[in-house]
């Protein structure tokens, strides 16, 4: 039998995954605004890359 939590109807189990279920959802909103911040700071690197190499009349490809 199930250890039930006081004042709910719920057992605790249902309740932990439940907020385990939260946090693991927060923890993915983080992690994709982190990874796409990342993403951008890499863009921009790349894209200040590439101009120094236009300016230096060098021809270096994507990764220059």
């Amino acid at each position: 039998m199930p250890v039930q939590f006081e004042g709910a109807n719920m057992p605790l189990t249902v309740l932990k995954i439940s907020h385990l279920e939260q946090l693991n959802s927060k923890i993915f909103a983080l992690l994709s605004t982190i990874f796409s911040r990342l993403k951008i700071e890499h863009l921009i690197k790349q894209i200040g890359i590439s101009l120094t190499c236009l300016k230096k009349g060098r021809n270096c490809g994507p990764f220059c």
